[in-house]
């Protein structure tokens, strides 16, 4: 074959780090199928259990997806970019218009995307008193949406939490199911809340069992998370927090330089 085993490489790994460069270098584009594990072994001089030892180190880093007899195909994993001056001031379940030099996926009602919607009264615990400066048992309202590109294909989830004294009583406490959602900044503006500042911290991590099932990632894909706290001068009203498939993300900023 055209592209020998380094030495000291173990062979499945040889078989991986080949296919991995065919599909970064677009050989085998997204969606496309990669060749039968007989075709592999007249490829490589190995056995089928070395082959299929090498496609499971790609399935654990996400790169391609199984499908029961049809094969093994290169997973979509088309990048959006969303601004992060954009995000800072929109509300997360409207997500900002991607860049124009990244895929750009459907991002309306009728054109491709669906939104399951939920909302519910809970208590703060322990980890959300803390970021609210609250009793772990003072009454959050939690607002969670979460997004479907194609009708089955999750790619974004983000849930609200506004402390429930703040919006009893109010249209708020009964959050409206269309989407878009104005921005929380503005919402909280209708009940007499001036946000001031937005603080926004990203990490990127693995996936809860919860996030893997729920956004349906592959094995040894990671996740971008980010947590926005809005304040009113010094009180926290507004915690989200966000997450989405890290390899279907980019978070830029672009500043004007005087």
């Amino acid at each position: 074959m055209s592209n020998p085993r380094p030495r000291g490489l173990p062979k499945y790994l040889h078989v991986a780090d080949y296919l991995r460069a065919q599909i970064d270098d677009g050989t085998y584009l997204p969606g496309e199928r990669l060749p039968t594990e007989p075709e592999l072994m007249d490829t490589f001089p190995y056995d089928r259990a070395t082959i299929r030892r090498g496609l499971a180190v790609l399935r654990n880093e996400g790169l391609i997806t199984s499908e029961q007899g049809r094969g093994v195909f290169v997973r979509d994993a088309t990048k959006t970019r969303y601004d992060l001056m954009s995000m800072l001031i929109t509300d997360p379940s409207h997500p900002a218009k991607p860049d124009a030099a990244y895929h750009q996926p459907p991002r309306g009602p009728d054109d491709g995307i669906s939104v399951e919607h939920s909302y519910e009264v809970i208590a703060a615990g322990e980890k959300l008193g803390e970021a609210f400066d609250l009793d772990p048992r003072s009454e959050l309202l939690t607002t969670t949406f979460t997004f479907y590109i194609s009708g089955d294909t999750a790619e974004y989830r983000t849930t609200a939490y506004i402390p429930y004294p703040l919006v009893v009583d109010t249209p708020l406490a009964t959050p409206s199911d269309d989407w878009p959602q104005p921005p929380i900044k503005d919402l909280l503006a209708t009940v007499g809340v001036k946000v001031t500042t937005v603080a926004m911290d990203i990490e990127s991590r693995m996936p809860t069992p919860q996030e893997t099932f729920d956004l349906q990632i592959p094995d040894g894909t990671p996740v971008l998370s980010d947590r926005r706290r809005f304040l009113a001068d010094d009180r926290v009203v507004c915690v989200t927090d966000s997450v989405g498939v890290a390899d279907r993300i980019v978070y830029g900023l672009d500043l004007k330089l005087q």
